[in-house]
């Protein structure tokens, strides 16, 4: 019989590291859901929030506006998803990410198999349809199409646990050195494997993650 303890360290994560309001994430989102999708009962699928910039205080200045639109526009030429560029309309917006951030740490917590599908909704929201994600009743609104009644989710998304939580969630990006989003991992019991730093299509990322898992099969 195999031992239980070895058995659990066999088992294999992928792990996202992301943030719903970074760009390259939202570029990449057809990309990791299809993944996910094909790697299904093979990889354990974990999100991390990486906090892109939380906690920002500044509106931004049209200086950023425009370095912000020139990352935007090679986004939506190099992936092929949808920008709204109302955006750049909007006055005295507050680039803060950890509310989008909490959002889809919540959701983890009040419907956890509806935790991908928030992140990706929350982006949606922000790119192609011009949502404010950094205002709760904007995120209630969306956390609601998973099942989570508007006021359960605002009760939870205001609580200390769930801004620890996130923040437990910017540490473990930090220490696992994400350092650019999104990254990609694959953790085969305590070996941690990157597969990619930065957006990469789906045909580069699925070549790159079957080369990682033929190299861990053949070490068995």
């Amino acid at each position: 019989m195999m031992d239980k303890k070895h058995d659990l360290l066999d088992i294999l994560h992928l792990i996202y590291v992301m943030d719903p309001m970074c760009s390259w994430c939202y570029g990449f989102a057809p990309v990791i859901k299809r993944l996910a999708a094909e790697q299904e009962g093979t990889l354990q699928f974990k999100l991390v929030m990486g906090g892109l910039r939380p906690h920002t205080e500044q509106p931004l200045d049209e200086h950023m506006k425009e370095a912000l639109r020139h990352h935007w526009q090679d986004v939506e030429k190099i992936s092929g998803q949808p920008i709204d560029y109302d955006f750049f309309k909007r006055q005295g917006f507050i680039y803060d990410t950890e509310p989008g951030c909490r959002a889809v740490v919540t959701m983890r917590y009040l419907n956890p198999p509806m935790e991908a599908e928030m992140a990706e909704a929350v982006q949606s929201a922000f790119y192609a349809q011009n949502q404010d994600v950094t205002q709760p009743a904007v995120l209630a609104a969306i956390a609601s199409q998973f099942g989570v009644e508007e006021d359960a989710f605002l009760e939870k998304f205001s609580t200390e646990e769930m801004k620890e939580k996130t923040l437990q969630d910017f540490t473990l990006a930090r220490h696992l050195q994400a350092n650019a989003f999104p990254s990609l991992y694959l953790l085969n019991g305590t070996n941690l494997h990157l597969l990619s730093r930065g957006y990469r299509t789906y045909d580069g990322m699925s070549a790159h993650l079957q080369r990682a898992l033929g190299k861990l099969k053949d070490q068995e």
